[in-house]
């Protein structure tokens, strides 16, 4: 993983709690389990950016500029669908 730096953060006891309860359940440390959610969230940051963009891209090839246009089009598509 090559070189690492030092984050330190403070949590709310609460929290606290449920992370070291959490690392101790799954045999962890916390830093192990606080980088895995870390890595975790980027992930599924970095997966809805491309969800995202992919409707972004789908909208503009069909023309769709608002979402009411987008309601409207999912609508008449289920009213086909209940009528085949």
């Amino acid at each position: 993983m090559g070189e690492r730096k030092i984050l330190n953060i403070s949590l709310p006891e609460e929290l606290y709690t449920t992370v070291h309860n959490l690392a101790e359940s799954e045999n962890k440390t916390k830093a192990e389990l606080a980088r895995e959610m870390i890595v975790e969230y980027i992930t599924k940051r970095e997966q809805w950016a491309t969800i995202r963009q992919w409707g972004m891209e789908s909208a503009s090839k069909i023309n769709l500029t608002s979402e009411d246009q987008l309601d409207d089009l999912i609508h008449a598509g289920r009213r086909d669908d209940m009528n085949d």
